[in-house]
């Protein structure tokens, strides 16, 4: 459903509060065992502890639902890199955005204009220019 690779789905959930303009379908998933990669180098590395916190990323939308990755992050010990948060299969290091939502913002870019992207994937207007401009530069 996800259309994710490298990525095991452990919970989802409707998550509704005063707090969220809408309900988001919540998918809770971590990176397939053996698959832990350093986020700035790219290479295998053991890991390190069990990482700092619970990241989000933003999905394609499951038909009217909203759609976000939650994922605990493990951090891995590069001797190049130093100990850095491992790299997921789902989105480029630093993103909040999956890859998929990336692609699919770019592409809504090239056949309308940034208003009407922004608006068709509630996102602000600057995050869908920022989104197209990053996918541009990764995939060349």
């Amino acid at each position: 459903m996800l259309n994710v690779k490298g990525m095991v789905v452990e919970d989802a959930r409707i998550m509704d509060s005063p707090l969220r303009p809408e309900p988001v379908l919540e998918v809770r998933v971590r990176p397939r065992a053996g698959m832990l990669r350093c986020s700035r180098c790219g290479r295998k590395r053991p890991g390190y502890d069990r990482g700092g916190g619970v990241r989000r990323w933003r999905h394609q939308d499951f038909g009217c639902w909203r759609v976000e990755l939650v994922a605990a992050m493990p951090r891995v010990e590069c001797p190049g890199c130093g100990v850095v948060v491992a790299a997921v299969p789902w989105a480029e290091p630093g993103s909040r955005f999956t890859r998929d939502f990336e692609a699919e913002c770019a592409w809504l870019m090239t056949v309308a204009n940034q208003k009407t992207v922004s608006g068709f994937l509630h996102v602000a207007w600057r995050t869908a220019g920022d989104i197209a401009h990053r996918y541009e530069h990764t995939s060349r």
